[in-house]
């Protein structure tokens, strides 16, 4: 059984910080998509491996079927039950959102319709422009209203404060925080306005998922190369160091080999990233 500590909530901007001072190692989950058994199966394995609590970087929600092979045993519901009784924090991704139908703060400029849930994927695609992502292998889901009105409730941050260290949660990078729009970060200038949020909250560290990778993805403010943001870290283990960084995370869901999640050691300030096999 995963134990609990108790931590005080206050707010900052549209994300409350959670702040405790106690060694802790923090599970954390990124792009479940319905996929209930694997989900279970990290439960398991972040109680093996000693995790005091579980954060969940969102897209809990949201089946593609042109991407997913789980489709029999796959639910929202019973995703967001476990996460809901599991996690201690939870932030939302963009499928999350399109489930509960509620608009993401950062757009990239696009002006959403009043509209636009009721439209089919392909009017959507045409008046989107290529902006945001619109949905057209999305499978239906289970969920009921009671978990539509707490998907909606959900904040797009998290800060938490680790022994007076202040790192950030959300299902992607800022300002997109909900990974909505189709912009992927490639290039280092790209991360410019990340580091300036960073700075002003005086946070260290951002955690973040939605990009699918294997491995973990580093960036450091002022890059370790000219152009290229995000380098993919081929361990399971390694130091945050004292440096301002960005991690994506790997994600639950997808390839068999490609999944699993993430421990952040807030004693020793390591990351581990504990694989899953189970397909």
């Amino acid at each position: 059984m995963l134990k609990f500590t108790t931590f005080k909530i206050s707010l900052l901007c549209a994300g409350p910080i959670a702040d405790f001072h106690d060694k802790m190692r923090i599970g954390i989950f990124t792009d479940i998509h319905e996929n209930i058994e694997m989900l279970r199966e990290a439960l398991r394995l972040a109680s093996v491996h000693k995790c005091d609590e579980i954060a969940c970087l969102g897209d809990i929600a949201g089946y593609d079927h042109r991407f997913y092979s789980f489709n029999p045993k796959r639910s929202a519901k019973a995703c967001l039950d476990l996460v809901r009784s599991s996690c201690r924090w939870i932030v939302p991704g963009n499928h999350d959102l399109f489930a509960a139908r509620k608009f993401p703060s950062y757009t990239n400029g696009f002006i959403y319709p009043e509209t636009w849930f009721s439209m089919d994927h392909q009017e959507r695609k045409k008046i989107s422009g290529g902006k945001v992502w619109c949905y057209e292998g999305e499978e239906p889901n289970d969920l009921e209203e009671e978990d539509l009105s707490f998907l909606n409730s959900l904040p797009e941050y998290i800060i938490l404060s680790m022994a007076g260290i202040n790192c950030l949660l959300s299902h992607y990078i800022y300002p997109d925080f909900t990974g909505s729009t189709t912009n992927y970060i490639e290039r280092n200038n790209q991360l410019g306005k990340l580091w300036d949020f960073m700075n002003l909250h005086q946070i260290r560290y951002s955690f973040s998922g939605h990009s699918h990778n294997h491995f973990a993805g580093l960036a450091y403010r002022g890059g370790r190369s000219f152009l290229k943001a995000i380098h993919s870290v081929p361990c399971h283990s390694f130091n945050l160091g004292d440096e301002m960084l960005m991690v994506l995370l790997p994600p639950l869901a997808g390839e068999k080999g490609r999944t699993g999640f993430s421990i952040i050691d807030s004693g020793n300030l390591k990351l581990e990233v504990i694989a899953i096999n189970k397909a």
